[in-house]
């Protein structure tokens, strides 16, 4: 399986793109029906205003991701949108690119987030990649932290730099976590693949 890779500027400000044509994938929904679902179930790892929302949709359909159509509904006109065929290689594309290290806790939730979207051996691939960039970003982590311990700090930073050392602490533990919950989640998409 070959994971794809994006250009830095179609990195930039995706998610809003991707969660809204996964979501599409799933059946045709309004810009507020978009945000409802945002709120109640995605939350927890992606929240978005109604402009970021309005915004996300005025370029999907821009560039052929999404059509429109208006319909009516009790005497008002909604405006419901679906993905295209162009968009829906677009999500696919993105959702197999590995993650972006700089973008990493948002790619990795999302992408989990749509990852029954994909077939077996495409989410055995896509969690293995994100194994692979979440074992690189322990290992800078942990390269940065050893630096950091080689290098006292003068007195009057003592104070700060015990803050900013914790900080450090802090994502070398979270990115250990997530290491730790995705390589359990490998080990069962692996069960799974050997079951069928």
């Amino acid at each position: 399986m070959t994971l794809f890779r994006l250009s830095a500027k179609r990195r930039e400000a995706i998610s809003m793109e991707f969660v809204i044509l996964g979501l599409l994938l799933l059946r045709d929904l309004t810009q507020y029906e978009v945000k409802t679902i945002l709120e109640r179930r995605v939350s927890p790892f992606f929240s978005a205003s109604l402009g970021s929302i309005q915004a996300a949709f005025k370029k999907l359909e821009r560039e052929g991701h999404v059509d429109r159509r208006e319909v009516a509904d009790g005497g008002r006109i909604k405006k419901v949108y679906s993905i295209t065929a162009a968009g829906r290689p677009y999500f696919f594309e993105w959702m197999l690119a590995a993650a972006d290290s700089n973008r990493l806790d948002k790619e990795v939730t999302t992408k989990l987030f749509f990852l029954g979207l994909l077939t077996l051996a495409e989410r055995q691939a896509v969690v293995a990649a994100l194994v692979g960039k979440l074992e690189e970003t322990v290992r800078q982590f942990e390269a940065a932290s050893a630096e950091a311990g080689r290098q006292p700090a003068p007195d009057p930073y003592a104070e700060i730099a015990k803050y900013q050392l914790k900080t450090l602490e802090l994502g070398l533990y979270h990115h250990r976590s997530m290491l730790s919950w995705f390589r359990s989640l490998l080990e069962e998409i692996e069960g799974e693949a050997r079951r069928v």
